[in-house]
């Protein structure tokens, strides 16, 4: 496997799922919630983590005394990533807020940062040469240019890349010390080009030495050889529907640098790499990409945190997320139950989709057939209306351990 060091950021995701993009000046329900580890570099090793790689995160964390900063830190740890080159600095952690809409599966991110950026001197205190890949996100580009100038220095055979998200002061400098070089779409617009191979040949002038890597969207991505005039185009296929967008770079990003490191060409690790991100889209958030995923539990129904309040989610016991859920887990405040997801009526799903269980009734919530709209307790399951009134929905057992939802007769 390869070792990798990351040099960028990490920030905490907070992530509304809305039906549509609201209007100006207006109010709307989340149709739901989740908060997660983000930021481009933590995302891209995430994902390489997925695939057995070693991954150390260098960059700048909240100090204990801020909770968002813990939080970040807890899931660092539970995704396998190796906090020890990070600095810890006083200040609220990098926070996201994002709005996805369901519509479509894009997204809007209103991001907030008050701490300082990793720096050289933070840098200088670790050995580039101990790791295989260097990977470096393209931030105070002063600083940066610095990091990569010493990592430059001091290994031989192991890659060093660079992701471009967008356009900062100084940026020039650093196109002459990388291998490879990420470009994103936003990065390539903002620099007037709408044609990804025309970019590709200008950039190529910026970076003669370097892999050129351009990720286009739907449009696929863009390779870039310094032995080779015309860039490659890898298409994308259609993914149908998207179901979230966020971090779909950043997981192009690790495929090409998890296949690359495993010995194939840079056209068959972008092809690798554009059908990781298009696996991506088809998900909301990253878990399982890879086959070794360390916060993968296959016996996991859900957390309590999947669930507000007052909430019903179905779920898949056996984890394939295909067809309608087998279950229903319900919870009311600290109260969390199960029912099979079968109308005692005629044995029909109450709902095929995720969420759609719940219904305001006299007052209170209720589970609700979709088919023949009869409406069930949530505390017992109990039919209260409809052609199965007086009928029970059939329970099933759980276990909850911390905030962790798992069948009560699980495998041990």
């Amino acid at each position: 496997m390869t070792k990798v060091l990351g040099v960028g950021t990490a920030t905490l995701d907070i992530i509304n799922e809305l039906d549509h993009y609201p209007v100006e000046d207006s109010k709307q329900r989340a149709a739901a919630q989740r908060v997660e580890l983000g930021g481009n570099m933590a995302n891209s090793l995430r994902v390489l983590r997925q695939f057995g790689h070693p991954c150390d995160f260098a960059g700048v964390l909240a100090d204990d005394h801020d909770p968002d900063g813990r939080r970040i830190s807890e899931l660092m740890d539970r995704y396998g990533l190796d906090t020890r080159h990070a600095r810890q600095a006083e200040g609220h952690a990098p926070t996201s807020y994002i709005t996805v809409s369901r519509a479509t599966g894009s997204r809007t991110i209103v991001h907030y940062r008050d701490l300082p950026e990793f720096d050289l001197g933070s840098f200088m205190a670790i050995d580039p040469s101990a790791y295989d890949w260097l990977h470096f996100e393209a931030r105070a580009c002063d600083e940066t240019a610095g990091m990569l100038a010493l990592a430059r220095s001091l290994v031989t055979d192991q890659p060093i890349s660079l992701e471009v998200e967008k356009d900062r002061a100084n940026l020039d400098q650093l196109w002459s010390f990388p291998d490879i070089i990420f470009f994103s779409r936003a990065f390539a617009e903002g620099r007037d080009f709408a044609d990804p191979a025309a970019f590709l040949r200008e950039a190529r002038g910026w970076a003669p030495q370097a892999i050129l890597v351009l990720g286009w969207g739907s449009g696929g991505a863009w390779l870039s050889l310094p032995d080779k005039v015309d860039p490659s185009h890898v298409k994308a296929q259609e993914v149908d529907p998207v179901v979230d967008s966020i971090a779909a770079g950043d997981t192009l990003i690790a495929g090409f640098i998890h296949a690359r490191s495993r010995g194939h060409s840079s056209l068959e690790s972008l092809e690798f790499a554009v059908r990781l991100a298009e696996r991506k889209l088809g998900q909301a958030g990253l878990a399982n990409l890879g086959p070794e995923d360390p916060a993968a539990d296959p016996q996991l129904l859900c957390r309590l945190e999947d669930l507000e309040t007052i909430d019903a989610l179905g779920v898949w016991p056996d984890g394939r997320d295909r067809g309608p859920a087998p279950l229903i887990v319900t919870r009311e405040g600290e109260r969390v139950c199960a029912w099979r997801n079968v109308c005692p009526h005629q044995g029909a799903p109450l709902s095929r989709e995720r969420r759609d269980f719940l219904e305001s009734r006299d007052g209170e919530q209720q589970l609700r057939c979709n088919v023949h709209q009869a409406y069930f307790r949530l505390d017992d399951g109990l039919c209260v209306a409809g052609p199965c009134e007086g009928q029970r929905l059939e329970p099933v057992e759980l276990e909850r351990i911390g905030n962790r939802i798992y069948l009560a007769d699980r495998k041990p």
